[in-house]
């Protein structure tokens, strides 16, 4: 046997280990991702069910916060209202509306996810909100701020439209002393938004499947291998 076909051999047999060895390693993220991100799909489900809290100025640690219900009582900031860009709904494209509520005698603020409404016909309009003056009392679901995403650029707010709501950027931009979660409201509100917050897919069945799937490609190349071994 020359020295070169038995390297091309080496070669051969090196490559398909590789593509096992990181096939392997593909399904074991999915499926560690399956348990994250299901161990948290179920925390964010019993909120729903669970025994509200009642949010206050006092409450500041995010983790005993994050996706409780909640009840609140305060008065809209309606100049403070601002869009955020790119939501659809029934293929229809629109916003979410944000508006910081401020808490009954105190100077803080929690920033409430109002609901979804349609965008104008002309990019450069904004919706007409309705928001109720006085004191209200609002029911819904705290969850996290957004987290810093890949971009290509960063995104600077132009006015009311936003395309991301971060905290740090949010207590910057609007000057408020905000709690660290927003509230999706739930009920009806008067205002005509839509509060449609439907339940997803449990994630974890996604990335189960993805999981499979990499099994499955690690099964092929070792198939291969091994069909190429018999050749010889």
């Amino acid at each position: 046997m020359s020295i070169v076909p038995r390297k091309r051999g080496y070669l051969r047999w090196s490559l398909i280990m590789l593509l096992i060895v990181v096939c392997l390693a593909m399904a074991r993220l999915q499926l560690w991702r399956a348990d994250t991100r299901g161990e948290r799909f179920e925390r964010e489900q019993a909120a729903l069910i669970s025994v509200p809290i009642a949010l206050s100025a006092q409450q500041r640690q995010r983790e005993e916060l994050v996706d409780r219900a909640a009840t609140v009582r305060g008065h809209w900031l309606a100049e403070k209202t601002f869009f955020l860009d790119n939501k659809i709904y029934h293929s229809r494209p629109g916003y979410h509306v944000l508006t910081p509520l401020q808490l009954a005698g105190s100077k803080t603020v929690v920033l409430v996810n109002r609901g979804w409404i349609a965008a104008p016909r002309l990019r450069s309009d904004l919706p007409s909100v309705s928001t109720a003056a006085g004191e209200v009392e609002l029911a819904g679901v705290t969850r996290s701020y957004e987290t810093r995403a890949f971009e290509l650029q960063e995104t600077v707010p132009e006015g009311p439209i936003w395309q991301h709501v971060r905290e740090p950027e949010y207590r910057r931009r609007s000057g408020l002393d905000a709690l660290p979660v927003i509230l999706l409201q739930v009920g009806s509100g008067g205002d005509g938004l839509i509060r449609d917050w439907d339940t997803p897919d449990n994630p974890a069945i996604r990335h189960h499947g993805y999981a499979v799937m990499w099994l499955v490609f690690a099964l092929m190349a070792a198939a291969y291998g091994l069909f190429a071994w018999r050749r010889k």
